[in-house]
């Protein structure tokens, strides 16, 4: 009887996708705190196109592999952190150079569903990920409820700043996922914390 090769068809990209986040929320970081101004949105439109190929990827290698929520995900991350990003970002740059009159309230809406949904999910990490992960997940759903209201009109630069450095330290929690999954495919990890909801299904 011939072997069967029991190795799955598909590696998980799940590390790609960490560093498109990670990118998109430390490009948000940037912006709402002014260490660029809105003439670089059409350089964040680029980039968040290079970030849906990493979500994209992602999403398919973990939705083959039977990870519906880690799947899904990075699906609508994708979707709304890279695809709709990409093109607001450079529907802002035309807006300010051509001087259109845009709503851009809507926006708010979108962030805050994606927050909400965020929030919802995120005892799903804290129960199966890493401290860097749920960290970074927990400090991102700051980041998404407060970007709603700043598009809303409320908050000013105390909301910006609220929202923009809960992206740095989602990047930062994303940044060290990213690598760790990349590192435990040779038998490395980094030191970054254990769940914080423990499995006591396993300990009984």
């Amino acid at each position: 009887m011939a072997e069967t090769d029991t190795r799955p068809a598909i590696a998980d990209a799940g590390a790609a996708g960490w560093i498109g986040y990670s990118v998109a929320v430390v490009m948000a970081w940037a912006f709402l705190l002014g260490y660029v101004d809105p003439a670089a949105q059409i350089y964040m439109a680029a980039i968040s196109v290079a970030c849906l190929i990493a979500y994209m990827g992602a999403a398919i290698s973990q939705l083959k592999l039977g990870n519906l929520a880690g799947g899904v995900t990075w699906l609508y991350f994708g979707a709304f952190f890279a695809g709709a990003s990409a093109l607001n970002y450079f529907i802002g740059w035309m807006a300010a150079k051509n001087e259109w009159v845009v709503d851009g309230r809507i926006q708010g809406y979108m962030w805050f569903v994606l927050g909400i949904v965020l929030i919802i999910e995120t005892p799903i990490f804290m129960k199966y990920s890493h401290a860097a992960a749920w960290g970074s997940i927990i400090a991102a759903d700051v980041g998404l409820i407060t970007l709603a209201f700043i598009f809303w009109g409320y908050g000013g630069q105390v909301l910006m700043d609220v929202s923009g450095w809960a992206f740095f330290v989602a990047g930062v929690g994303g940044i060290l996922s990213g690598a760790d999954a990349i590192l435990s495919s040779v038998g490395w990890r980094l030191p970054l914390g254990r769940p914080l909801i423990k499995d006591r299904s396993a300990a009984a």
